[in-house]
């Protein structure tokens, strides 16, 4: 392998920081532009719920109210998942990458970067909070448009296409789960699940409105959305597509680079693809959306692993567990 693994590690934990803080900001976005003028503190505890981070939000926070959930996702550098960490960590990996990437996309990572750090608490009040996240969701289009455009297609941009594309896949079925995570925390009530303007929502949050409209004449339902973020074949932000994408980026690695240990994560996403053609023909897909999309986050986990493991110099889980029993005798 040409490519020395931290390097492949590097490029493909950019692409996944950069793709979660995308995501992270049009979910707010939209949702904040929504709920202008609402109970604000009553209809954010569900993005915590969303990412399962109840634990750790309380451990700095006592309540889950609108200002502390923002700052959490937005601001907050000692949450690993907020926008803060995951452009730092972005920068961070782009810098170990100095050397093999353009100096076009490095420039603008380090500006996009530094011009968030300028964001003060005004930005993040409710009124202003929609164009904020408008703002920082457009500058990392733009690093993606940049790195389009100037990125060597090699082995690392596979890496990188890897990471995008398991992020993604990851974001559009947590995306799904909103109305879940909003009725865990009582945001809302069992009869609005299948309210037309909520699905419309989610399709703006993955935008996906215009094309889901392109092919469904009727309005917005759980079925239907389901249907369309997690198999459409042709929508870039589609568990489906996705998938079909790291297949097709794994087969590169495998024909045109020699590396014959994609076999081992090829084997993982085969699961996940046997996953979703069982769920297109599952009748009660939207009664069991929540499993199924924790089935997806935990599938996509263990395709990292398995390239973690094959290319980026990770143990195994078995010898991780004997050189942790080694460290404690």
């Amino acid at each position: 392998m040409s490519l020395l693994a931290r390097n492949a590690e590097h490029f493909f934990w950019l692409g996944r920081y950069i793709e979660r803080a995308a995501s992270i900001s049009r979910i707010i976005e939209i949702h904040s532009a929504h709920d202008r003028g609402g109970d604000a503190d009553l209809s954010w505890g569900w993005l915590v719920a969303l990412y399962s981070d109840e634990a750790l939000f309380k451990k700095s926070h006592a309540e889950f109210s609108f200002k502390n959930v923002i700052r959490f996702y937005v601001s907050d550098g000692g949450n690993p998942g907020s926008i803060a960490s995951a452009l730092r960590a972005a920068r961070e990996n782009a810098r170990a990458l100095r050397a093999v990437i353009p100096t076009e996309m490095w420039n603008h990572l380090n500006q996009f970067h530094n011009r968030f750090l300028e964001l003060d608490e005004t930005d993040l009040d409710l009124i202003c909070l929609s164009r904020t996240c408008g703002t920082i969701k457009n500058g990392c289009y733009a690093q993606l448009g940049v790195i389009e455009s100037t990125l060597y297609r090699d082995e690392g941009e596979r890496f990188f296409r890897l990471g995008l594309m398991i992020e993604r896949a990851d974001q559009t079925s947590r995306l799904l789960d909103v109305k879940f995570a909003q009725l865990a925390t009582r945001a809302t009530s069992n009869a609005e699940v299948a309210d037309a303007t909520f699905w419309a929502l989610v399709l703006r949050s993955a935008a996906a409105y215009q094309a889901f409209r392109r092919l469904e004449r009727k309005s917005a339902d759980p079925a239907s959305v389901a249907r369309f973020l997690l198999l459409n074949p042709c929508h870039p932000k589609s568990v489906a597509c996705c998938a079909t994408e790291i297949q097709r980026v794994l087969q590169e690695l495998r024909s045109g680079y020699a590396l014959r240990q994609t076999s081992y994560a090829l084997e993982k996403l085969d699961v996940l693809v046997d996953g979703l053609e069982h769920a297109s023909r599952d009748s009660s897909l939207v009664t069991r959306l929540h499993d199924i999309n924790d089935w997806l986050q935990l599938r996509l986990a263990d395709l990292t692993n398995e390239l973690a493991i094959r290319f980026f110099g990770a143990e195994p889980p078995q010898q991780q567990s004997q050189s942790q029993s080694q460290s404690v005798a």
